[in-house]
């Protein structure tokens, strides 16, 4: 024979599993209609949040590419992260803010055109990744190198700024094409 504190549980159970089975107990059914309303505002309020950083960011990748493209080295300072790594499609990097900066100085640095055009970007916290197609023309003599490339780029948040971190360009070669003859 059961116990009978064991059979009063028993009830309890089977009755509240009735009462959301059957719809009986309106109470239950506002408490889902609240949960699920809370769930769709907290959704929608994060991806307004993640629409202002990406705003942020793309704000901070606007500001570095002018100063670049203007060689104003003093704004770039306030830009980039002391250990900035940026890598160019001919396969050097520059490994830090001063190592950057000084390749700038003087004949490193004149563009009439300097720009990414971000096709996507994503957000890891205080971490963005862009990806886009990188577009430059020097001035001066220097013919416009028409070869697509794409960009890579990485931003960090850092006391409440975004930073340029890291950059990578390549060439864009199609699947199966390649630059390099076979041996």
């Amino acid at each position: 024979m059961p116990c009978p504190r064991s059979h009063r549980q028993s009830n309890k159970v089977e009755g509240f599993q009735g009462s959301l089975i059957a719809g009986e107990g309106s109470l239950n059914m506002k408490w889902i209609t609240v949960g699920t309303l809370i769930t769709a505002m907290c959704l929608v309020a994060s991806a307004q949040s993640n629409s202002d950083v990406q705003d942020e960011v793309l704000a901070a990748q606007k500001r570095f590419y002018e100063a670049y493209r203007d060689c104003d080295h003093e704004s770039m300072e306030q830009l980039v992260t002391e250990d900035l790594l940026y890598g160019f499609s001919v396969g050097f990097v520059h490994k830090g803010k001063a190592e950057f900066l000084e390749s700038l100085k003087p004949e490193g640095c004149g563009w009439d055109e300097l720009t990414v055009e971000v096709k996507d970007v994503r957000i890891y916290g205080d971490t963005a990744v862009l990806l886009g197609d990188f577009h430059y023309d020097p001035k001066g003599d220097t013919p416009r190198l028409e070869l697509p490339l794409t960009a890579m780029q990485v931003f960090v948040k850092q006391n409440g700024r975004w930073l340029f971190a890291a950059n990578q360009t390549s060439e864009a070669v199609p699947m199966g094409a390649s630059v390099q003859p076979a041996d």
